[in-house]
């Protein structure tokens, strides 16, 4: 009987601790474009940060509805990309190609290794989904549609401020 009381507690605190949110870690990057991105300055806003490449089939698809998204709910969200190509050039160029209208920047050890402790990049996209408070709501590996992205966007700013 003991036994059973002990293995609900230790249930009980497994689930409690996967509900706990966990802060998504500052960082400030320089975008392509030279100015200056700090996710801290960024609450009260939902922010989508999406790592991606030009070379990844998966993650130009995506940035299509990022825009739409971006001109849709315009200074309530923000979208940063952190591109993980080796050079500059082929960003900026597909940044001008497919007018992308959100913040762009080239990424750091700093930002890879603050990410990487939270969940394993290993693969792109890996987009972070950050509510207004900073703290991540959610995750998605491989390629989500802008729909998928909308839900939780809605949901987020839907959410009571607390």
């Amino acid at each position: 009987m003991k036994f059973r009381g002990i293995g609900a507690i230790l249930l009980l605190a497994g689930i409690l601790a996967a509900q706990q949110k966990k802060l998504a870690p500052d960082f400030t990057v320089t975008t392509i474009d030279g100015s200056k991105v700090t996710l801290s300055e960024l609450k009260g806003k939902v922010v989508i940060l999406d790592f991606w490449a030009t070379w990844c089939p998966p993650c130009r698809m995506e940035i299509p509805g990022f825009v739409e998204l971006k001109k849709k709910y315009g200074k309530k969200i923000e979208i940063i990309g952190i591109s993980v190509d080796r050079s500059v050039d082929p960003v900026k160029e597909f940044y001008k190609k497919n007018k992308i209208n959100y913040p762009v920047a080239m990424a750091t050890r700093d930002i890879l290794e603050s990410y990487n402790s939270i969940y394993r990049l290993q693969y792109i996209p890996t987009t972070f989904i950050i509510d207004r408070d900073g703290y991540i709501y959610d995750i998605k590996v491989g390629f989500a549609s802008k729909s998928e992205f909308e839900k939780s966007i809605l949901k987020l700013l839907s959410d009571e401020k607390k």
